[in-house]
């Protein structure tokens, strides 16, 4: 089990954020495309750069999806909102296997789970600057790939609403 945080820069044209560790350690970097009509970001490691993931949404559908993929474009996930009255559901099939996240009604508690096991809490502060969440994974082997799930997560729910 491991915590890290995720901070998103709000004095910024288009949307960036950080992930850190427990000692304040910058990670990784999240920078969205400015003037992307499928609002793109590109997922970085911050040690060496290394372009890890390329987030996107897909226009003209009634509910979001997203897609993850690799910087070569191969799809690596597909997450989709699904219709719920009282919290938020989100499935995500990929090739790491099927998970689904659950939220709370006012979308500030998360979790993830892989066939009924939680991989991913999180929870996202009341008062801050920018979004800025507490996350903690119970599956190392999938670090990266959880923590842009959470990205995704935030720009589904929580920027949605700023676009309308």
């Amino acid at each position: 089990m491991k915590s890290y945080y995720i901070k998103q820069k709000i004095f910024a044209i288009t949307d960036r954020y950080k992930v850190f560790d427990e000692s304040q350690t910058i990670l990784y970097h999240i920078e969205s495309k400015f003037l992307s009509l499928t609002h793109k970001m590109d997922f970085y490691r911050d040690k060496d750069s290394k372009h890890l993931f390329t987030l996107r949404r897909q226009l003209f559908t009634l509910l979001p999806k997203y897609f993850v993929t690799t910087p070569e474009g191969e799809d690596v996930a597909i997450v989709s909102k699904k219709f719920t009255l009282l919290h938020h559901k989100l499935e995500i099939e990929s090739k790491m296997g099927h998970f689904t996240m659950e939220g709370d009604f006012l979308a500030h508690d998360f979790s993830v789970s892989q066939d009924g096991k939680a991989v991913l809490d999180f929870h996202k502060k009341w008062l801050s600057f920018g979004d800025a969440y507490e996350i903690t994974i119970y599956d190392e082997d999938k670090t990266e790939f959880l923590l842009a799930l959470v990205i995704l997560i935030d720009d589904c729910l929580h920027d949605e609403n700023k676009r309308h």
